[in-house]
């Protein structure tokens, strides 16, 4: 007598089931891993913006209680410029401010021997600032600014040496942004003490200082970045071009 059911279709049938009990588990299984993994990395991507977010913050609160302090006149905050560099060695605004004191010491003093070691420094971070921002309008500007400052240093020599360079940055300057005043004025201004030696027309230059004040009063720059030049463009038009508008 045949038994009335199947036995190895029976085992077959289990078999099966276990099979795909088996791949639903890992699939689920899989799942949930996957998920979990999402879950932590979106959580790790919140806690690191919410870091830099904080870091962010932390360095532009600091920033503006040194340029502060700087704009007052309080030269001991070059010290603090040299400590937010240690603290956020990724920022440039920290660099760019303490060349800039430097380079501006030098305009002040007559002191050649110091003032030629304080640019020997300065070309060294300049170089830097340049190399890591090669299209950093406001760093071309401080450049040209420092090239400047060698000129005034030893004009008959450096003069030869540096002009058509610092001519050559300014318009590269201007190239990227035609509006940015300091672009606009200091090429302005270095035309114009240029013909104090060469004796050309500073018509045209006296026109583009008189352009920068509408340019400095439209312009809105992000917290800290370079803002200065308003009055230097003020004073040019009071003295070297008063006789020539």
């Amino acid at each position: 007598m045949k038994p009335f059911y199947n036995s190895s279709s029976k085992i077959d049938n289990s078999v099966t089931y276990n099979f795909k009990r088996k791949v639903f588990v890992r699939t689920l299984t899989q799942q949930i891993k996957k998920k979990q993994m999402m879950k932590t990395i979106f959580l790790t991507i919140a806690i690191l913006f919410g870091v830099s977010t904080f870091a962010q913050k932390n360095f532009e609160s600091d920033m503006n209680k040194t340029l502060t302090e700087w704009n007052k006149g309080n030269h001991s905050s070059e010290a603090n410029f040299k400590q937010l560099i240690n603290d956020y060695p990724n920022e440039w605004l920290p660099k760019y401010y303490l060349t800039f004191s430097e380079v501006l010491k030098t305009f002040e003093s007559k002191d050649v021997d110091k003032n030629e070691e304080i640019l020997s420094n300065v070309k060294t971070q300049i170089d830097d600032l340049v190399k890591n921002n090669p299209l950093n309008i406001e760093i071309l500007n401080l450049k040209a600014l420092y090239l400047t400052a060698e000129i005034v240093q030893n004009p008959m020599q450096n003069g030869a040496i540096y002009y058509p360079e610092v001519v050559q940055i300014y318009q590269k300057s201007l190239m990227l942004n035609p509006s940015n005043p300091r672009s606009v004025l200091g090429l302005a201004e270095f035309n114009i003490n240029a013909a104090k030696y060469s004796g050309m027309d500073i018509t045209q230059d006296c026109k583009n200082v008189k352009k920068s004040l509408a340019l400095f009063d439209a312009e809105k720059p992000k917290n800290n970045e370079p803002k200065w030049g308003k009055d230097r463009a003020e004073a040019l038009l009071n003295n070297e071009c008063k006789n020539v508008l």
